[in-house]
């Protein structure tokens, strides 16, 4: 009897701007100096589960929030945890910052460019979802 292989084209779309930023601190520490260059009030969510391809195994990543008083949308999120990397294509990276929810007058260079000041960050880079095999790890709500 022949095996029948279904495949399902799936495109998820990504509604979000992304950037990987290199911080070797806790992820506390650089929420505490993103709340002081950017005004705005990051709060602890529960951990961001992952569940890896075996039955039962998964994998926890920090999880942060922040609404500024425009409605948009600050995350962010750790890329490693002890199980596994959230983006294993950008090891490199130790945490993400997702922006949801941005009007036309966002400036994210303006965002970025306040986020190299920070003298806790090593490297801050925007980055393009939709290059990502791992996107959907970013799927979350």
């Amino acid at each position: 009897m022949a095996k029948k292989v279904i495949k399902f084209d799936y495109s998820s779309e990504f509604d979000f701007l992304l950037a990987g930023i290199v911080c070797p601190y806790k992820d506390y520490r650089l929420c505490f100096e993103l709340n002081r260059a950017l005004k705005l009030s990051f709060t602890r969510m529960k951990d961001h589960t992952l569940h890896l391809g075996k039955p039962g195994a998964k994998a926890a990543f920090s999880f942060y929030k922040s609404i500024n008083r425009f409605g948009e949308e600050f995350y962010v999120l750790g890329n490693k945890s002890v199980q596994a990397t959230l983006i294993p294509e950008k090891p490199a990276f130790d945490f993400f910052m997702i922006v949801k929810n941005y009007g036309a007058y966002f400036d994210f260079n303006d965002i970025r460019n306040k986020i190299k000041q920070i003298e806790i960050v090593s490297a801050i880079s925007e980055l393009r979802v939709e290059e990502l095999k791992s996107a959907d790890n970013f799927i979350f709500d």
